[in-house]
């Protein structure tokens, strides 16, 4: 018997969906998160030299009473090639704001955050020299417990806007999407 991508994922998300019966039901005060981060970018805008970028993140969430949050979020991606040349970029990311979770369900919770922060461009590109710029995201995600100490969000897709060069307007609206092993500390 052969199980594709899509069998594997529909499994897993069955099983964490049992094992979560319980555990969401109390919301930790603390949570940290290490996943994989994938962004498309849209640089230089206008002529879409598209390039896609892989990397990790790592987030810090302090549950506030009711449903809100505090986030702190870096995330890091790396590219080579970039408009088949020898160009490679490393985009790191730094975002901070509040994030309001759908508390309704149990086993599935559902977010949304808006985040601001910077954003910084390490480049072998000899015109930039690692320039900084602003950034912020708009998105959400879904997330569920495995236990009391440690949960998955299944998916986060942010709409993440930077203020680095680019040789058209220094204005880069990218998809970041990403998958995280959470870990709950205390209980709210």
């Amino acid at each position: 018997m052969r199980f594709d991508k899509t069998t594997l994922l529909t499994a897993f998300i069955a099983l964490s969906a049992a094992f979560s019966a319980d555990a969401g039901a109390q919301r930790p005060m603390l949570e940290t998160s290490l996943g994989y981060s994938f962004i498309h970018a849209n640089a230089p805008p206008g002529q879409c030299a598209c390039f896609s970028a892989n990397g990790g993140y790592g987030s810090v969430v302090f549950n506030l009473p009711r449903s809100f949050s505090l986030v702190a979020d870096l995330a890091a991606v790396h590219a080579n090639g970039i408009s088949n040349s020898t160009q490679s970029v490393t985009v790191f990311n730094y975002l901070f704001g509040p994030r309001y979770s759908f508390l309704t369900a149990r086993r599935f919770v559902p977010y949304a955050q808006a985040l601001g922060g910077g954003s910084q461009e390490f480049s072998n590109y000899a015109a930039l020299n690692n320039p900084t710029g602003a950034a912020f995201s708009v998105g959400g995600g879904m997330s569920t417990a495995f236990s009391h100490h440690v949960g998955w969000t299944i998916v986060e897709a942010d709409w993440v806007q930077s203020r680095l060069p680019n040789a058209k307007n220094d204005l880069q609206n990218d998809l970041r999407v990403g998958t995280a092993i959470t870990f709950r500390f205390g209980s709210r």
